[in-house]
């Protein structure tokens, strides 16, 4: 790994279990103590010569360098699971610059340093980490929040960090910042509020109206439809811990056809066998579409398989019509906790 101007200030944090040396400001990350020794380097570069053949193709390998240019912005390179580079295009925007170093670069990086990358959303809960994987809007970041309404502490938004060892599947924190709609936001604010917010309501401010007062200051996810950046400081558990157990969420509107004691049912639970859990983790894997370019498929597929073998899998429909955090919530506490009652979380 070369270091050219190594007088260039960085500044330090840590994610994902890495320390990180970063000549650009990421506000999202948390500090790392002074004069740790860094794992990962993010640096600026001129990259301009590869422009023209990522203009060609959606990335470039070369040896342990992996490269992919996001028009208008910037193209990115990362080596070794070491270091990445940044070459900011003109008229960059700086937020969503940040925005491709912490999700599609930070996936290459773990991918690179033998880590699984999974998408989705983590919390603790009785010492372990659960995760909340699903198909873009099922409802990952919005029980992730509901989790935190409730007290408890999450590991991680968007991507989850792995490392599977001979007796655990570890996860590594990711930082301390929710990725959530407008609507979501109200809906978790009324559930608070403990009274129930109109539909109507709700479509009303998110359909281009100015969001109310107290999310004026949240910063809008770039290329997302209201969605924003929402801190979670104080709600974020920084040390890693064992993976006890992965939740698949599956929208599914029943119009109200199950029933049981006389009202509808808006979450029903399907444990997962260890084959169904892992086509769930390979199926959920973060930029998976990656993974054979770089020749990691037999490592994978031995990696998630290791992983299925270590943890409690469930897949769990919510009944879309209806706003059903905190039933989910609610069910799946109860799982974990019959699960812990009968001891089905011993590793073999």
């Amino acid at each position: 790994m070369h270091d050219r101007n190594t007088h260039i200030r960085r500044v330090k944090y840590t994610a994902f279990g890495l320390r990180i040396a970063s000549e650009l400001i990421l506000p999202e990350l948390i500090p790392a103590e002074p004069g740790v020794e860094e794992d990962v380097v993010i640096r600026q570069a001129d990259l301009s010569a590869w422009r023209e053949q990522l203009e060609q193709t959606n990335f470039v390998m070369q040896d342990e360098r992996f490269m992919f240019q996001i028009p208008g912005t910037a193209i990115y390179a990362i080596r070794e699971g070491k270091e990445i580079e940044v070459s900011m295009l003109p008229g960059a925007d700086p937020d969503t610059v940040r925005l491709y170093i912490l999700g599609t670069c930070m996936g290459v990086l773990l991918l690179q340093k033998r880590t699984l990358p999974i998408h989705g959303s983590a919390v603790v809960i009785g010492g372990r980490v659960y995760a909340f994987v699903g198909e873009s809007g099922a409802g990952k970041s919005t029980l992730a929040a509901a989790f935190r309404h409730a007290g408890y502490q999450m590991v991680s938004d968007d991507v989850i960090a792995i490392n599977v060892t001979a007796s655990a599947a570890i996860v590594y924190p990711a930082y301390p910042q929710q990725k959530l709609g407008l609507e979501s936001l109200l809906q978790l604010e009324a559930l608070q509020e403990k009274h129930v917010l109109h539909k109507e309501h709700v479509l009303s401010l998110t359909d281009g109206n100015p969001a109310t007062p107290q999310y004026r200051d949240l910063r809008k996810i770039a290329g997302e439809f209201n969605k924003y950046a929402v801190p979670a400081v104080n709600e974020f558990y920084n040390d890693p811990l064992p993976l006890g157990g992965v939740f698949e969420l599956v929208n599914n509107s029943s119009n109200g056809e199950l029933m049981r004691g006389g009202e509808p049912v808006m979450v029903t639970e399907q444990p997962l066998n260890k084959l169904e859990c892992l086509h769930t983790l390979l199926q959920h894997t973060y930029r998976r579409g990656i993974i054979p370019r770089m020749s990691l498929g037999e490592w994978y597929f031995d990696t998630a398989a290791r992983m299925a073998r270590k943890v409690e899998g469930w897949r769990l429909l919510r009944d879309s019509s209806f706003f059903t955090a905190s039933e989910v919530v609610q069910r799946v506490l109860e799982l974990i906790h019959k699960e812990e009652h009968y001891g089905s979380h011993e590793f073999s």
